[in-house]
């Protein structure tokens, strides 16, 4: 199977419930397929809906260097350790003010990231969780937060998957095409600005890299992954991914609790 890949010369994996175990680790075993991979000269790059606060230990981990991290589902590229940006589309903060006076209205648990710092309006359940899953730390405003402080790489919603269902019909009906809205996990509804997804990114990478669409391989799991697996050369959904990326990837692999990413790194790749 290796040999109807040759010409990969970028990896773009996405980290929760991919790279990452349930534990938000990395096994030796990844660590070592990584390495080998970029010891053939293929660029291996993160793709996550993560910060750079939160996104960037994973790198150092990796010891990717001053690779560019796709950030916030694409929203922002940035590099890992002199923090250049390379490329920023944010949510125009009128936009973004408008959504959060409906989601004060609508009593929606929402939180934003502006200049890297995530901010609340209330430290709830959800946004303690979220702290213990990723090792962010929120800042609360209180009645603050609906009036944003700048432009937001990124919103980001909790509820039920029904919840976030209907929010995601209101704020459409509501607001147009205002966003681009995503699940990144069941509970989790991404909002970004018109025209951002992974698979922009992607396509933005290729450029920086000069390397084409045709020559990268993807990983992911959820929604605000399609894009991105669609655009790649060669796409791979994890075996825990939703039923509809799983669907859209080229190769199903094992789950991301039995290192999936390596096991196809290995696979067509080493």
């Amino acid at each position: 199977m290796t040999d109807q890949y040759p010409d990969i010369r970028l990896v773009a994996i996405d980290l929760d419930d991919t790279l990452l175990r349930d534990d938000h680790t990395v096994s030796a075993r990844t660590l070592r397929v990584l390495e080998a991979v970029r010891a053939k000269g293929i660029h291996v790059v993160i793709a996550t809906g993560r910060m750079y606060a939160t996104a960037a230990p994973y790198a150092r981990l990796l010891r990717l260097g001053n690779v560019p991290l796709m950030l916030f589902s694409g929203s922002l590229i940035q590099r890992a350790e002199s923090k250049e940006i390379l490329y920023q589309k944010a949510i125009p903060r009128d936009a973004a003010r408008r959504l959060l006076q409906l989601a004060k209205k609508r009593n929606w648990t929402m939180q934003s990231y502006i200049h890297d710092v995530l901010r609340v309006a209330a430290y709830t359940d959800a946004v303690r969780d979220y702290e213990r899953s990723t090792g962010a730390a929120a800042v609360v405003c209180g009645d603050d937060f609906y009036e944003p402080v700048g432009d937001p790489d990124k919103l980001l919603s909790f509820g039920t998957p029904e919840e976030l269902a209907a929010e995601t019909e209101e704020i459409k009906a509501t607001m147009g095409n205002s966003f681009n809205l995503m699940r990144s996990k069941p509970t989790y509804l991404e909002i970004v600005s018109p025209g951002v997804s992974k698979g922009d990114g992607l396509q933005k990478l290729c450029r920086l890299y000069n390397i084409p669409l045709a020559g990268t391989m993807a990983f992911g799991n959820s929604q605000n992954d399609l894009a991105m697996l669609r655009a790649a050369g060669f796409s791979v959904a994890v075996a825990n991914g939703d039923d509809n990326v799983r669907a859209a990837a080229m190769y199903v692999t094992v789950s991301n609790n039995e290192d999936g990413v390596a096991a196809a790194l290995e696979r067509f790749i080493l």
